[in-house]
């Protein structure tokens, strides 16, 4: 995706520390939103939490991007619609179509606006950017060890690897993301302000020798953010990729 591209303008200026998906029992954030008036959950089966973990100047700075959604199976229909969409593009384009058969698995996962966190505990900037948005994934294969996704409608393969219980640190990096999506998000405009702060703190640093460094990411990092919270347009792009 835009935030983890070798060749996006995040990943110059920003380190992955880590990537997640979590596949997580009905509303187990909180976070859920009705479908309808008749059923508070109306078929959703899991909650899908996609985190991006980015830091600079060797975790001094950290930014956490969550992605956070409801994932409902498809019906027979629903999949079968899904695969005459992908013939035909893949027809257009003159390419391989690489989605096939999608299995009773395939789920389509409704996700809330993205969700950015600056800061470790998420206190200096948290806020939510852009639309609801939707992709519908199916799990090709899966066992205790791995799970291997495809984009319904794109057929890229992704691969997951499950963190072993047993391994304490790499658990409680997983769930970083709680404490942080439960905070309630700011308002555009406020967020807006704390960056214009940031920025203005970040080129002072810079221009007087103090924290120089510091002082030039904060700012770079900060004029990063704010075109982002000003021109994002939500947090999947097309085609599952």
């Amino acid at each position: 995706g835009k935030w983890t591209r070798k060749s996006g303008l995040a990943q110059k200026l920003l380190n992955t520390r880590a990537t997640y998906q979590h596949l997580l029992p009905t509303n187990s954030t909180g976070l859920t939103q009705p479908q309808s008036s008749n059923s508070y959950t109306n078929g959703i089966i899991a909650e899908a939490v996609n985190v991006i973990s980015l830091e600079a100047l060797f975790g001094l700075i950290r930014l956490n991007v969550i992605l956070r959604g409801d994932a409902i199976p498809l019906s027979l229909e629903e999949r079968e619609v899904c695969e005459d969409i992908a013939t035909s593009k893949a027809k257009d384009k003159g390419v391989e179509n690489k989605v096939g058969k999608l299995s009773p698995l395939t789920v389509r996962a409704k996700f809330d606006p993205p969700r950015l966190v600056f800061g470790r505990r998420g206190k200096i900037l948290n806020l939510n950017l852009g639309p609801r948005s939707s992709v519908v994934l199916d799990t090709t294969y899966c066992d205790d060890s791995i799970r291997i996704g495809k984009g319904g409608t794109s057929g890229t393969k992704f691969l997951f690897r499950q963190i072993s219980p047993s391994l304490d640190a790499d658990v409680e990096r997983a769930n970083e993301f709680r404490p942080l999506l439960v905070r309630q998000p700011l308002r555009k405009s406020k967020a807006l302000v704390i960056l214009g702060s940031m920025l203005g703190w970040g080129i002072q640093s810079a221009v007087k020798g103090r924290a120089r460094v510091l002082g030039i990411s904060i700012s770079t990092i900060s004029a990063l953010l704010g075109a982002v919270v000003v021109f994002s347009s939500g947090g999947i792009e097309d085609d599952d990729d």
